[in-house]
């Protein structure tokens, strides 16, 4: 008697072998961190992520991920044809949506399943920790002194040089007097306004705050902190901020939020804080990224902190304007101090969620 074949199934989806089930298991922890990071019903994310789909930036190896990427199709027929610019894209998009529609309750329900039997939520924690540590160490690595031959030559583009400020000649403000005699790494403080981000930041070497907290102790949250290259007494031109995108909400994990356009516009100030001063930034993008690792040449935002010439500028202002959902760097000059606030984010494989901002005062 020949024996009968073990079958595996996921929601309405079969699979024959234990290979392909693994497979779609693999495609809906992508739809489900897809969903939970990203408003797919917003046109503009739509849109980028239906092309990230299409060029095979994001992949999906089932019938599973291709049933999501028709809704997807559909998401981009029904309501934003007018932000393609190709043409071709857009009767694709609703040839796909003739042949196929289906809910998004769908993925929904198949993530809570597999997500139930597999517990991929404490396991996504660690991967993220771990893959920060990979971006912070890349950083440190991609940090390669200039010459002076080539500071000569740079000479007269460069911004004229500012007096040094000696910290030691200022006064921490009340505030953070006692907060500093707790922890010397402190550096100031954080708040966005009915958020939940509201914390001290802190500065030391790039990893160590990936699984610390201000106080010192072993925590999966970590700390707001600031990078190690930066200077917030003599301002480098961009001040870059670094936060956990953690599932409760902690951290920087209400950032994802900034993803819907509404939402930027009711929340557009920054109060990020020096020991020694008060200061308001002003959101002027929201941007989706990747780490790029050694081996590749595509410019990594989380690079720019001191702008030598104008055409540093204009490089980091032009991939801001590549990658941004909302918003864009136009209105950026070599007289203002940035501000980049960089988490996480699911949307792919090693994706890295970025907001910009300007100093308003």
């Amino acid at each position: 008697m020949q024996e009968k074949k073990e079958k595996y199934t996921i929601g309405e989806f079969s699979f024959e072998t234990f290979h392909e089930y693994r497979d779609g298991q693999e495609d809906v922890r992508k739809i489900e961190c897809i969903n939970k990071e990203l408003n797919i019903q917003d046109p503009e994310v739509a849109v980028r992520l239906y092309n990230d789909i299409r060029s095979g930036k994001i992949t999906f190896k089932t019938p599973i991920g291709d049933q999501f990427f028709s809704h997807l199709a559909d998401v981009v027929a029904d309501k934003s044809v007018g932000l393609l610019e190709d043409k071709a894209v857009v009767e694709e998009a609703e040839g796909k949506v003739k042949y196929q529609k289906v809910l998004g309750l769908l993925f929904i329900a198949l993530a809570v399943v597999s997500f139930a039997v597999f517990g991929i939520a404490e396991v996504r924690d660690i991967i993220t920790t771990r893959k920060m540590q990979q971006m912070a160490s890349q950083v440190q690595k991609n940090e390669q002194p200039k010459e002076n031959t080539s500071q000569k030559e740079n000479t007269d583009q460069q911004p004229q040089e500012e007096t040094k400020i000696d910290p030691s000649t200022l006064t921490v403000l009340p505030d953070y007097e006692s907060l500093l005699q707790q922890n010397q790494d402190m550096v100031g403080w954080i708040t966005i306004d009915d958020t939940s981000i509201n914390y001290p930041v802190v500065q030391k070497d790039n990893t160590y705050y990936l699984d610390h907290s201000f106080e010192g102790k072993t925590n999966s949250n970590g700390s707001i902190f600031v990078d190690e290259r930066c200077n917030l007494v003599n301002p480098t031109t961009n001040t870059i901020v670094y936060g956990h995108n953690m599932k409760s909400g902690m951290m920087f994990g209400g950032l994802k939020n900034f993803l819907q356009g509404d939402y930027v516009e009711s929340h557009k100030t920054i109060h990020f804080n020096s020991l020694y001063e008060y200061h308001d930034y002003e959101i002027v993008a929201v941007c989706l990224s990747e780490v790029q690792y050694q081996d590749e040449t595509n410019y990594r935002y989380y690079d720019f902190v001191s702008a030598k010439s104008e055409d540093d500028l204009q490089q980091f202002i032009q991939n801001v304007n590549e990658l941004a959902v909302y918003g864009d760097g136009n209105s950026l000059t070599m007289d203002d101090k940035i501000l980049t606030l960089s988490t996480c984010n699911s949307y792919t494989e090693d994706g890295r969620l970025f907001l910009v901002a300007k100093r308003i005062k």
